[in-house]
């Protein structure tokens, strides 16, 4: 089974290295989190993100699901293992007997035209007290031509981008807990509002490809962010 890229997922082998890069650090990110811990991952793509988070942080358990059915047979036939499961699903749509310690959400709120009712769902499908990491690209970097929520981002297969505090918000409006120190970054570089500074900033250091993809801390404006939400119990 082979699975064609279209640029938005990671498939070993077929990806960019940015995006190789960026993708296993937001897993590894997530290891410490999932021991012992029943975890739904959300579009989880070609599935090696779900199979790392049971072989290698110790998950319990995973749930790995995907709206393209194709991803999922990619997964199946790739990253099987022990205590992991594919599903194909939208987000809305999945129903679950059971509810998840920990879920991983990875570059995916972006992508759901009704990300409130997406939110609402993965508020749901937590246990009380569980948690949330969930990141998404910052629209300061990724889309500075869109100014607010409503605003089509760049990337085609995006319906809106976030900034950090829009995401926060969002989330805490849904009944998480979101602390200012529960927000984490990637490509971390400098905003330049003057579009030909932003320009000879790019051309001088290409920030997108050649800054870490090691998540830490903010301290400047990433290309994309991850949260830290918990359900409040």
């Amino acid at each position: 089974m082979e699975a064609d890229f279209s640029g938005e997922q990671f498939i070993p082998g077929k990806t960019s290295k940015r995006i190789a890069e960026d993708h296993l650090a937001r897993y590894t990110f997530a290891l410490p989190f999932v021991r012992d811990k029943a975890v739904l991952d959300i579009a989880c793509g070609s599935g090696y993100g779900s199979q790392m988070l049971r072989d290698k942080g110790g998950a319990s358990s995973v749930d790995g699901v995907d709206i393209s059915e194709n991803m999922i047979q990619y997964a199946r036939a790739h990253f099987l293992s022990d205590n992991v499961i594919f599903t194909a699903s939208d987000l809305i749509d999945y129903s679950s007997q059971k509810s998840y310690d920990v879920i991983t959400s990875f570059e995916t709120i972006e992508h759901i035209d009704d990300y409130k009712k997406g939110l609402q769902k993965l508020h749901s499908l937590l246990i009380p007290g569980g948690t949330l990491l969930m990141s998404t690209p910052n629209r300061i970097i990724t889309s500075y031509h869109s100014h607010s929520l409503e605003d089509k981002p760049e990337n085609p297969y995006h319906f809106r981008e976030f900034t950090v505090d829009e995401l926060k918000r969002e989330l805490i409006l849904c009944g998480f807990v979101v602390h200012d120190d529960d927000v984490y970054g990637h490509r971390q570089q400098r905003y330049f509002k003057n579009r030909y500074l932003r320009r000879l900033y790019k051309m001088l250091f290409n920030p997108d490809v050649t800054f870490s993809p090691q998540i830490q801390r903010l301290y400047a404006q990433p290309r994309s962010f991850l949260v830290v939400a918990r359900k409040a119990h």
